[in-house]
């Protein structure tokens, strides 16, 4: 895991040659060597990088397609693409959600882009249920902090919203002083969740998932539900994941969800089902038909 190269064999020396000098590429490829390491380093975009030659891009394919299909099983591969080690990659893509979110987030006004101007109303229809139980919560990427006043229901939960981005901790900190409500009531943290301890040290007893999974890297899942173990209270503490967007797509921001998905991540770290909705009735307009509703308690001894 952590890197996307796969196990050599060896290439024809000749092969080697024409990749490595640029002399002995076709002319149309002169210069373009780091266009032809991004394709052999990430072969899935290569459609990508032939778009961008404004003429006569077909000419090209036949080569480029040979080139990424012998360069990712060659030893060349191997040295272009150097498996970093696990928690590098990591690292990187954390990195890289930051720079995305940070650049994102002065274009969202309320309302706009994943903003819903308003907490979801399956959560609405939850808290008012009962169901969930009190005391300390936690919601990672808060945004304007919507479902953190929701969960808060008056004073019984303190509430912890946190978030990469530090404009979108300031949006939050913005909504509940309109509202009024007391900074120790729910507060708002600018951080990384990976890397989140609670202040106290107490585990949480609810922690709310919604667009926040579905926003991340897929090579940080994993740790997702890592971390989402070392921190809900065991067998008392409920983790309530809103899962989003259910679809058939590639790629994200958002990336595609699924029950099995979710599922999987969880039970892997010992986490059982307490309650299911395959089908939330009452999603947003937008998001109807693209949602199911699963909560989770971590038993004693996992």
């Amino acid at each position: 895991s952590g890197s996307s190269c796969v196990t050599p064999s060896p290439p024809s020396s000749a092969t080697i040659l024409r990749l490595q000098r640029p002399h002995s590429l076709p002319s149309a490829l002169r210069g373009r060597q780091q266009t032809l390491l991004r394709a052999i380093r990430h072969p899935q975009d290569t459609a990508l990088h032939l778009s961008r030659y404004p003429r006569h891009p077909q000419r090209l394919t036949p080569f480029l397609s040979l080139a990424v299909a012998l360069a990712i099983s060659s030893p060349f591969h191997s040295a272009i693409c150097r498996a970093e080690p696990p928690e590098i990659s990591e690292m990187s893509s954390q990195l890289k959600q930051k720079d995305f979110w940070s650049g994102m987030w002065p274009k969202v006004e309320r309302g706009t882009f994943f903003d819903l101007a308003g907490s979801t109303p399956p959560l609405i229809r939850l808290v008012k249920s009962g169901v969930l139980p009190e005391g300390t919560t936690l919601v990672p990427g808060c945004g304007r902090g919507y479902d953190c006043i929701a969960l808060s229901d008056g004073k019984k939960r303190i509430v912890t919203g946190l978030d990469i981005v530090e404009n979108a901790v300031k949006e939050a900190e913005k909504f509940r002083e309109e509202l009024k409500i007391d900074s120790n009531q729910v507060k708002y943290v600018n951080g990384d969740f990976f890397k989140f301890l609670p202040e106290d040290g107490k585990l949480f007893n609810v922690i709310y998932d919604y667009t926040f999974l579905c926003a991340l890297p897929p090579d940080l899942r994993k740790n997702w539900a890592k971390k989402m173990k070392s921190l809900i209270a065991p067998e008392t503490g409920r983790l309530v994941t809103l899962i989003y967007p259910i679809v058939e797509k590639e790629g994200g921001p958002p990336y595609a969800m699924t029950i099995k998905l979710v599922s999987d991540l969880l039970q892997s770290e010992g986490f059982e089902q307490t309650y299911i909705e395959k089908i939330v009735k009452d999603s947003h307009s937008t998001r109807k038909g693209k949602e199911a509703l699963v909560i989770w308690k971590l038993p004693k001894g996992e």
